[in-house]
C-alpha cells in the first residue's frame, strides 16, 4: 500500500531511516476525479501529496487565462510547499487531468519528519528537487524555443503526450493551441526528410 511512498523515498534519500510505523498512520489515500481539484489558487494548502496513479497538473490563472506550471504523474510530489509551511495562500491550483490516487500528507506527519535527522534532510532533499524542478522551468522559459520544450517532451517524457490533452501541452509550452498544431506537423516533418 505505501510501497510507491517508499520508493520515492529512496529517490530522495537511499539510506533513510525513520520509524515509518510512526507516520503510516498518519497517511490517507484521496481519489482525485478527474476535473477536481487538489488545490485551488488563493487557498491555503493544507496537505502535500504524492501521486499515486493519474496525473494531475499545476497551473495558475494570469488575465482569465491559464498556464500550466507542471504535470504530476506516478511518484511526483504536489502541492503548494511554501504555502504548506507558512500557512498562507497558494499561488496556484492543481487539478486532476486524470482520475487520480493521492498519498496525502498531512501536518502531523510532516512533523513525524522534522524531528528525525533523517526525516529533517528528506524533507530538505524534497524542497531542493522542487526548486531544481522550478529552475529547469524558468531556464527553459527564457533559454529554449517552443520547439525546443517539446522536442524535451518527446525525448524525456513521451508517454506524458499520450497523456495530457492538447491545450494543456499548449499551455505547458507557452503556445497557443494553434501554434502547437504547426509546431507538431513542422517537428514530424523534420523527423521525416
Amino acid at each position: 500500500m505505501y510501497e510507491s511512498f517508499y520508493e520515492f523515498i529512496r529517490q530522495l534519500l537511499p539510506d533513510f531511516k525513520i520509524d515509518m510505523t510512526l507516520v503510516e498512520p498518519l497517511l490517507e489515500f484521496k481519489k482525485v476525479n478527474k476535473g477536481e481539484f487538489f488545490l485551488r489558487e488563493g487557498d491555503v494548502c493544507e496537505v502535500l501529496g504524492l501521486t499515486m496513479k493519474g496525473c494531475l497538473r499545476t497551473f495558475f490563472l494570469k488575465d482569465g487565462k491559464e498556464f500550466t506550471l507542471f504535470f504530476h504523474v506516478e511518484h511526483q510530489p504536489l502541492g503548494d510547499y511554501e504555502s504548506f509551511c507558512k500557512q498562507i495562500p497558494a499561488c496556484f491550483s492543481c487539478e486532476a487531468i486524470e482520475d487520480s490516487d493521492v498519498l496525502i500528507i498531512n501536518h502531523e506527519a510532516f512533523e513525524v519528519f522534522e524531528v528525525s535527522p533523517d526525516g529533517q534532510k528528506l524533507l530538505r532533499l524534497h524542497a531542493e528537487s522542487l526548486a531544481f524542478m522550478l529552475r529547469d522551468k524558468l531556464l527553459s522559459l527564457f533559454r529554449d524555443t517552443p520547439e525546443q520544450r517539446y522536442l524535451k517532451i518527446i525525448n524525456t517524457e513521451p508517454e506524458l503526450l499520450r497523456r495530457i490533452p492538447q491545450y494543456y501541452l499548449a499551455s505547458y509550452l507557452g503556445i497557443e493551441p494553434e501554434s502547437l498544431s504547426r509546431l507538431k506537423r513542422r517537428v514530424k516533418q523534420q523527423q521525416f526528410s
